[in-house]
């Protein structure tokens, strides 16, 4: 029987070989601005505590940042090694609902990374990768789990944006699934996280990724990311069929009514958006174990009683109370059962907070012959929402396993505020343009025809503390009903920073002390500092500001920067694009005042160039610094093309594909030729990982230039061959490559070797029968090894037959030698010359013979 095996087909090898990762049920990644060029990354992993077959945790992980910008062809600008840190257990909602199946735990790794922002202010981002094998083999909604892996990835801003570090971390998602699923039943939970800077979080579902090779720890590759595959009647839209399929809203409520039992693989995206754009996001890979027979009581109903008023329907009516009327009604329970413990919560809809003591109790329990609960619920005698009506949910939830079944009562209600008229200003401003090193006083006045007392305050848009530019509020009068002050402006730019804004919207907030505290609208008004006038400093330099060279050049030039104002100039060169110092370039920033001049120097070396690139661009930029430390700038945009000759691509020599027997060492030199002489050239396998799993198959490291020869040998043993195979064939590429500029070039070969059984020797088996030990030196041993004829040597061993002995009788039968090695010698010298008998004993084969010994 002949069984092909191809190289790529070694990946069950190799799981063999290495520990399966179904103890990891989710997980994600961290990335945390600890301060400006200080940054934390965690990677998070969830496991499955109620096994024990893979309960090795590891104790460090590598992670992989890479630029967007650079695509499918992108390497790694920088790794991070993570140490674990801790361990804890998931708990559940509701512990007594807890399943010996299900017991989730929560490890982390994280370091502390030092990254310079200025390296890594690529407008496109970054993003952070890990990659793992395999998947949990029960998961239903992915083809193959058990040959799919795992891949988290977070996405991050640029660290440096707008001349200034840009402070960001990512979400912190919260609470993982702790709980199962019932078949038939609503399963919800909140599956969301929050943000360290305020940022916005918007969430939805996503296919889940793969890894992008099949070992236990593959090298993260860059975009495109390669998603599962989902098995058939499974998509991003039925993740997990059922009455509810699996859903999220954009505010990260997790709802599923599923339709079978099983484990199912779902991801997460949490995107992050500030001032309107999208600056990162991360997926959250998890498991969901969804079980059958679980039989929950039939959930609360809810209704709402309301005094006076029979025919109240809520879902269509709308409540009205005025300002003195009572606000108070009954919120009915019913369809419970004795034992049961009832929950009892409101939630508003159209506003955000809180609503504290709607009910008088929040809880109940339901005692012996107790169908109804009835719970008084008070409307706020001051509305959330003013001037139109507010909607509020008021739940009722039982002590179902694995979460409590709920029912809502949802209520539209106006709220008749009491009357009150807000403060009002004198006339003032509503525009000042101050020049700097002045101090502005603005004279303000408010009254209140209710006369309430008042009170005022400062805010100035986009700044925490108004302090900081230099404006202050001082009341001078204060009495019921009317209050003055003035709102000074300090505009000396030696003790306030104008460098980054110069007009400020100003709001004078007047509050009157009104029953329900309605917010009034504040005075704007809009304020400009005027700074004293400054020029642009110039840049220049001692040569075109677009020049060609070719490898081998040295670029060198002035790059002088001036300013008329004889202000501090600060001068530096950006590399657009590439790291300048990689490449061999040679410029010092530096300052000065009214005027400075650094050297620009470049050896231009092939090997030091970026592959692919022939275009390279400096910004030279030279800022000032007036006495109010306002920067100007002036960039000189320097354009350097290189002219590099073509790399041409070194070729094998080809081989023919070749036959190889089991145990019989083999060797062949493979030769790669290369027309650019001076390249060196070497040759090593295309793909190690996936080899024939032989540790005798190997290939000499050797380097040549122009020409390399390199010998591959092999020894292959029985492991290749499955039981009952005399033959099969393995395909192995080789691959050749130089060092040539600009871009590396590649050769590849692929020779089959057929791996045979050596059973062939043994039928060609045809040994000596004639020795003379006469002492001649000529035929004096009798051997089976290392003959000139290669019919007479013992058979090389093969998979199912062994050599065992060699044994020489005499014609009584009795043995005058013997030997259990093959290499054995035997000089005769204990034997008159005559006929004697042989055996040859292998495992399964014997030879049997004459020799004769002649003296």
């Amino acid at each position: 029987m002949i069984v092909r095996k191809f190289w790529v087909m070694l990946c069950g090898v190799l799981l063999a070989l290495s520990p399966r990762a179904n103890h990891i049920v989710g997980g994600e990644i961290e990335f945390i601005t600890i301060e400006p060029g200080r940054y934390r990354i965690n990677l998070i992993q969830y496991r499955d505590d109620a096994q024990d077959e893979n309960d090795v945790i590891i104790d460090q992980y590598t992670v992989y940042l890479f630029a967007n910008r650079h695509g499918a062809n992108a390497e790694p600008v920088s790794t991070h090694l993570l140490t674990r840190v801790s361990y804890d257990e998931v708990p559940y909602t509701k512990p007594d609902c807890s399943i010996a199946q299900l017991k989730t735990g929560r490890v982390v790794w994280s370091a502390e990374v030092n990254l310079d922002p200025k390296a890594y202010a690529d407008p496109e981002g970054y993003y952070i990768a890990w990659e793992r094998c395999c998947r949990n083999e029960v998961i239903k909604n992915i083809v193959n789990p058990v040959r799919t892996g795992m891949k988290y990835v977070l996405e991050i801003p640029p660290l440096w944006k707008d001349g200034v570090p840009f402070i960001n971390s990512s979400p912190e998602l919260l609470k993982p699934l702790s709980d199962y699923a019932c078949v038939g039943q609503l399963y919800y939970t909140s599956f969301t996280g929050s943000d360290r800077d305020g940022d916005s979080l918007v969430y939805r579902l996503a296919t889940p990724l793969n890894s992008s090779a099949y070992d236990p720890l593959p090298i993260p590759q860059p975009k495109p990311h390669i998603p599962v595959e989902w098995a058939e009647g499974y998509s991003l839209r039925n993740v997990i069929p059922g009455a509810q399929p699996l859903s999220i809203s954009t505010k990260g409520l997790l709802l599923v009514n599923p339709a079978e039992p099983g484990v199912y693989v779902f991801s997460v995206v949490v995107e992050e958006w500030r001032d309107d754009e999208k600056i990162g996001e991360v997926q959250r890979d998890f498991q969901m174990l969804a079980i059958d027979g679980c039989t929950p009581p039939e959930p609360p109903e809810v209704g709402v009683k309301i005094p006076g008023n029979e025919t109240f329907n809520p879902e269509v009516d709308t409540l009205y109370y005025g300002v003195n009327e009572d606000k108070c009604f009954d919120f009915v329970i019913t369809n419970i059962a004795q034992g049961e413990t009832i929950s009892l919560r409101a939630e508003g809809v159209n506003f955000d907070g809180d609503i504290e003591d709607v009910f008088s109790i929040s809880q109940a329990y339901v005692g012996e012959g107790v169908d109804t609960l009835v719970v008084q619920f008070c409307a706020p005698g001051c509305p959330p929402v003013r001037d139109e009506p507010f909607i509020v949910d008021l739940i009722a939830g039982d002590d179902a396993c694995p979460l409590p079944q709920l029912d809502t009562a949802r209520l539209t209600i106006y709220v008749e505020p009491p009357s009150n008229v807000s403060p009002s200003f004198d006339p003032v401003g509503p525009r000042f343009v101050v020049n700097e090193d002045s101090l502005l006083e603005v004279a303000l006045r408010a009254t209140d025809v209710d006369a309430d007392s008042i009170i005022l305050s400062l805010v100035v848009e986009g700044e925490a503390d108004p302090q900081a530019r230099g404006f202050s509020l001082v009341t001078r009068t204060s009495v019921r009903g009317e209050i003055t002050a003035s709102l000074f402006w300090d505009t000396s730019c030696q003790a306030y920073d104008f460098t980054d804004q110069q007009q400020f919207r100003v709001g004078i907030l007047a509050e009157d002390l009104d029953t329900c505290e309605v917010v009034s609208e504040p005075l704007w008004l809009d304020m400009e500092v005027v700074l004293p006038f400054n020029t642009e400093p110039e840049v220049s330099v001692s040569v075109s500001d677009s020049v060609v060279v070719r490898p081998g050049d040295q670029l060198t030039f002035d790059v002088n920067a001036t300013d008329l104002d004889g202000d501090t100039l600060y001068l530096r060169c950006i590399a657009d694009g590439f790291d300048q110092n990689s490449i061999g370039v040679t410029f010092d920033d530096a300052s000065g005042v009214g005027e400075v001049v650094s050297p620009f120097s470049w050896a231009v070396s092939c090997k030091s160039l970026v592959l692919g690139k022939d275009d390279y661009t400096f910004l030279f930029v030279a800022e000032d610094q007036d006495r109010c430390e306002v920067v100007n700038a002036d960039t000189l945009v320097f354009k350097v093309h290189v002219d590099v000759d073509e790399n041409n691509s070194p070729e094998f020599v080809q081989v023919a594909d070749t036959a190889l027997e089991v145990n019989v060492p083999f060797e062949m030199d493979l030769t790669a030729l290369d027309l650019d002489e001076d390249d060196s050239v070497g040759i090593t396998f295309l793909n190690p990982a996936r080899l024939p799993n032989s540790p005798t198959l190997s290939l000499e490291e050797v380097k040549g230039k122009g020409r390399v020869t390199s010998t591959f040998r092999w020894t292959p043993d029985c492991s290749l061959l499955d039981f009952g195979e005399t033959s099969a064939f393995y395909d192995i590429v080789f691959l050749a490559y130089d060092d040539g500029c600009p871009i590396q070039k590649l050769d590849t070969m692929l020779v089959t070797f057929e791996v045979r059984e050596t059973r062939e020797r043994f039928n060609r088996f045809l040994p000596p029968n004639v020795f003379t030990p006469n002492g001649d030196g000529k035929n004096d041993e009798f051997r089976l090894v290392d003959l000139p004829r290669p019919e007479q040597n013992l058979p090389i061993d093969n998979c199912d037959d062994a050599f065992e002995y060699f044994a020489v009788h005499d014609r009584s039968g009795a043995t005058v030698f013997e030997s259990s090695s093959r290499e054995f010698v035997w000089d005769g010298a204990n034997v008159e010359a005559g006929v004697y008998y042989y055996v040859v004993k292998y495992t399964r084969t014997s030879y049997k013979g004459y020799l004769h010994v002649m003296r």
